[in-house]
């Protein structure tokens, strides 16, 4: 696999997941909206902080594109970085709001 497709196959790899648990999160938000009290606040809490990594991971996405072939590596570091907080935050909501 060449540099370039690799390179393309991640980044569509990375959106492709993102994509997913977009989806998975709309599902989430609309189960917090029948929440109340102490249940709603937290899940509040917790979606603003999802949120904030999902805009993170989307930065590196769009950095990633944009990026020529000297920064690509350390930008997918960071992307990755970026993927397993946005993920582990996500999960961590999921567990506690099913």
């Amino acid at each position: 696999m060449s540099e370039q497709s690799s390179r393309k196959a991640f980044i569509e790899s990375l959106k492709e997941k993102l994509d997913q648990l977009n989806e998975e999160i709309d599902r989430l938000e609309a189960k917090a909206k029948d929440a109340s009290g102490k249940a709603e606040k937290k899940y509040e809490e917790q979606l603003a902080d999802i949120r904030q990594k999902r805009g993170e991971l989307k930065n590196k996405l769009t950095e990633l594109r944009a990026a020529g072939e000297a920064e690509f590596a350390r930008i997918k570091l960071e992307a990755e970085h970026a993927w397993k907080a946005f993920q582990n935050s996500f999960n961590y909501f999921k567990s506690h709001f099913k």
